[in-house]
C-alpha cells in the first residue's frame, strides 16, 4: 500500500467503513477492476489491524484518560469521572460533554439504559444513558464503562451521571432486569418512576413458555386492563396451568409487576416506551464497527463518532422542522392546522391522529365536583364507552383538563377526549397550553442551546497538510481536467513532486497515518500515569459479538 492510500484507509475506517468497504471504495477510484488499487484486501486488514495495535502505547486506561483530558480542554463543560481498584487499575469510568448536558436539559425527563453489551477487550459491561428527543429519535446523554455489575458500582455511575447534570434527576427510567441496578436507582434515584424493558421479558418468556401459556402471558405485558382484572386473571392463570410456589421465575415476575405490567404503568409517565429499544438502537449502530477484542480508546472513539453521526441526523430534523410544516387540507381541522405548525414533523401524526379522534366523542353530561367541571364523554358509536374530563375554569377561562384515560400523564400529548371538551367549551382558535409538552414542540431546544463546536479529531502536521492540499486540489483537478493541455501540465507537475526525495521537517509524530489525541502533550501523560489497564471480567459462557447478554438469567443477579 503506499502511503496516500494508508492515510485514506484511515480516513475512511474513521468514518465508520469496515476494511472490505474500504477496500471497494479505493478498487472504484481506480477503475473498478479487482486488485486495480494495487494491493490485496489482506493488506488492507493487515495494515488497519497494525495501526489499532500501535495506537496504544502502553496503558490502553492512560491513553482513554488523556483522551479526556484532551475533550476537557476543547469543551470546558466536557465531564468525565474515573476510579481506580486497590491495585491502581482503572475501575469504572464515566464522561458526557456539554452538547449531552444540554440535551439532557431539554429530553431528561426519561433515561433508558442497559449494560447487557460487552464489546472490549476486557468484557466490561458498556453503558450508554440514552432518551428521547422531540424528533421522537435517540438523543445521548452520556456513557458509563464498569468493572462489574455491583450495586456499588451502579450507585457510583449513577452519582457520576447526576453530579454531570448538576443533581438533576430524571422523572422515569428504563432498564433491563438487573436487580443490583434496580437496587442503585432506588438508592441513587429514589423519585424516579422504574420500568423494566418489555424485550427483555419477552426472551424470557420465550426460553420459558409455550403454546398458548406464553401466548396467554403476553396479555399481561400489553393489554389495557385494570389492577383488579389483572389480578383476577393472574390468579386464574396460576390455577389454569398449574403454576405452584416453586417456579421462582414466576413468582419474581410477580413481585416485580408494576414495573412492567400495563396495568401497573397506565398513566405513568413513559413517553409511550416499553422497551429500553432506544439503548438498542444505539447498540445496533454501534456493534456495525465494534469487535470483541478492542480496546477501550477505540472504544471511546467509536462511540464518539457514532454521537456525532446522530446529532447530523438531529440537526437535518431540526432545520426540516423550523422551515417546514407538515401539509394539511384545506379543509382540515383549524386544531390539526394549529398542531402542524408547533409540533415536529415526526410528532405531527400522533397529535394530529388524537385531533381527529374528537369527532368520535361527544360530550353527553357536565357536573359541578368540588369545584371542577366533570365533563362524561361518550363514544358516538358505542355510547356505553365512557370516560371523564376534570376541566378547571378560572372565570370562563378553561386552565386545566386532565382525563381519565391518562394520555397526556404518560405520553405527553392531548387525547381526543381532551380536544372534544375544548371543543364543546368552544376552545377552538387556540390550543391552550396545558395541551401543549415543550418538549415535541419546534421550540423544545431553544432555551438550552449551545454555541461550542468540538472538534472530534487533531491530526499529525503531515496529515493535517495532506488533508488540506487533497481538499483543495480535488477541485483543481476537476477543473484541470476540462482541458487537456491543462491536465497535460498538472500531470507533468505530479510526476516532478513524485521524482524528487522529501523529507518531513516534523516532530517525531508527524508521519502518523490516523488521527493524535488532541491532549497529546507530557503534560497531559503525567497528569494520568499510573493508572493501570482494568482486568479483564471472565464471563458465564462468553457470548459472541452479536448475542446478548440475556436478562433475567435462571437466578438473577443480586450482588
Amino acid at each position: 500500500m503506499k502511503e496516500a492510500q494508508k492515510a485514506e484507509a484511515i480516513r475512511l475506517s474513521l468514518a465508520g467503513l469496515r476494511p472490505c468497504q474500504i477496500m471497494d471504495v479505493m478498487e472504484k477510484s481506480h477503475g473498478g477492476a479487482p486488485g486495480a488499487a494495487g494491493f490485496l484486501c489482506q493488506d488492507m486488514y493487515n495494515f488497519i489491524a497494525r495501526q489499532k495495535k500501535e495506537k496504544v502505547h502502553g496503558s490502553d486506561a492512560e491513553y482513554v484518560l488523556n483522551f479526556m483530558d484532551g475533550k476537557k480542554e476543547e469543551d470546558p463543560e466536557f465531564f468525565f469521572k474515573y476510579n481506580k481498584d486497590d491495585e491502581g487499575r482503572l475501575q469504572n469510568i464515566f464522561w458526557s460533554d456539554s452538547q449531552s448536558q444540554v440535551d439532557y436539559e431539554a429530553f431528561g425527563d426519561v433515561v433508558v439504559f442497559d449494560s447487557t453489551y460487552r464489546v472490549n477487550r476486557y468484557n466490561l459491561p458498556f453503558v450508554p444513558f440514552v432518551g428521547l428527543d422531540n424528533h421522537r429519535k435517540t438523543v445521548m446523554f452520556g456513557c458509563g464503562i464498569l468493572s462489574n455489575e455491583t450495586v456499588a458500582s451502579y450507585v457510583w455511575l449513577l452519582q457520576a451521571f447526576l453530579e454531570a447534570m448538576r443533581q438533576r434527576h430524571p422523572r422515569s427510567v428504563i432498564t433491563d432486569g438487573d436487580l443490583a441496578m434496580a437496587k442503585a436507582i432506588e438508592v441513587m434515584m429514589p423519585g424516579a418512576d422504574h420500568r423494566l424493558c418489555s424485550w427483555h421479558i419477552e426472551q424470557n418468556m420465550v426460553k420459558r413458555l409455550r403454546g398458548n401459556k406464553l401466548k396467554e402471558f403476553r396479555r399481561f405485558i400489553y393489554t389495557h386492563m385494570d389492577v383488579e382484572q389483572f389480578e383476577r386473571e393472574w390468579a386464574e392463570y396460576r390455577s389454569r396451568h398449574k403454576i405452584t410456589e416453586n417456579d421462582l421465575w414466576m413468582g419474581m415476575l410477580y413481585e416485580l409487576r408494576k414495573k412492567w405490567s400495563t396495568a401497573y404503568t397506565k398513566g405513568r409517565y413513559f413517553l409511550g416506551m416499553v422497551s429500553n429499544q432506544r439503548s438498542e438502537s444505539l447498540n445496533a449502530r454501534l456493534h456495525k464497527h465494534l469487535e470483541r477484542r478492542m480496546s477501550l480508546i477505540d472504544l471511546v472513539e467509536h462511540f464518539q463518532a457514532c454521537t456525532v453521526s446522530t446529532r447530523r441526523r438531529q440537526i437535518e430534523l431540526d432545520a426540516q422542522a423550523q422551515h417546514g410544516v407538515k401539509f394539511t387540507d384545506r379543509s382540515a381541522d383549524p386544531f390539526e392546522k394549529r398542531v402542524a405548525r408547533i409540533f415536529t414533523p415526526d410528532m405531527f401524526p400522533k397529535v394530529k391522529e388524537q385531533v381527529r379522534r374528537l369527532h368520535k366523542w361527544k360530550v353527553t353530561e357536565v357536573t359541578l365536583d368540588n369545584g371542577f367541571l366533570l365533563h362524561e364523554v361518550s363514544s358516538i358509536e358505542n355510547t356505553s364507552r365512557r370516560v371523564q374530563v376534570r376541566c378547571t375554569f378560572e372565570g370562563a377561562l378553561l386552565v386545566n383538563a386532565t382525563c381519565q384515560c391518562r394520555m397526556m400523564e404518560s405520553e405527553a400529548i392531548a387525547c381526543g377526549h381532551i380536544f372534544c371538551v375544548l371543543r364543546h367549551n368552544n376552545v377552538v382558535e387556540e390550543i391552550p397550553a396545558f395541551c401543549i409538552s415543550l418538549r415535541w414542540t419546534k421550540e423544545a431546544k431553544k432555551a438550552f442551546q449551545t454555541e461550542l463546536g468540538i472538534s472530534t479529531q487533531v491530526w499529525s502536521e503531515q496529515m493535517d497538510r495532506f488533508h488540506a492540499l487533497r481538499n483543495k486540489g480535488n477541485c483543481a483537478l476537476f477543473k484541470a481536467s476540462k482541458s487537456e493541455a491543462e491536465t497535460e501540465r498538472v500531470m507533468q507537475f505530479f510526476d516532478g513532486i513524485m521524482s524528487k526525495e522529501i523529507e518531513n521537517n516534523g516532530s517525531a509524530h508527524a508521519t502518523s497515518f490516523g488521527p493524535l489525541p488532541t491532549h497529546f502533550s507530557a503534560a497531559h501523560r503525567s497528569s494520568t500515569s499510573g493508572v493501570l489497564d482494568p482486568k479483564k471480567i471472565i464471563s458465564k459462557g462468553a457470548p459472541s459479538l452479536r448475542k446478548r447478554w440475556k436478562a433475567y438469567p435462571e437466578f438473577w443477579r443480586t450482588n
